[in-house]
């Protein structure tokens, strides 16, 4: 993957395209969709007991070439289940974010973010 300039990032779709060319790949644990204007890697599957879900959601800001992201999580006790699985929630988030990184987008920061950030007295 090419690293560019931060002062040149990719185009919102460069970097959709990135991101969705994850779905692809067989090194990855997870699926990657488009819902609702945004980029969604997933995960389903069970652990131990319990089915498990877990969303990374990625919505771009073409105009700054940032990004937020939320996470949710759901578990469920289904009715009988034998299997048994381990799930990291960095297998998901790693990938999404160094293509971002790779592509020159940085993750949008909040106000409490940028306040801690000038608190602690380390640039913007």
């Amino acid at each position: 993957m090419t690293t560019l300039p931060a002062d040149r990032p990719s185009s919102e779709a460069e970097v959709r395209a990135a991101l969705l060319a994850l779905d692809s790949s067989t090194k990855h644990p997870f699926r990657v969709v488009v819902e609702d204007g945004a980029v969604v890697a997933g995960w389903a599957g069970e652990t131990g007991l319990e089915r498990f879900t877990y969303r990374y959601v990625v919505r771009l800001l073409p105009e700054t070439a940032e990004y937020t992201r939320l996470t949710t999580t759901t578990t469920r006790t289904p009715g009988s289940s034998s299997g048994s699985y381990t799930f990291n929630s960095l297998w998901i988030s790693k990938p999404v974010n160094e293509v971002l990184r790779a592509h020159g987008w940085r993750r949008r920061r909040t106000a409490v973010g940028k306040f801690l950030r000038r608190l602690v007295g380390l640039a913007d």
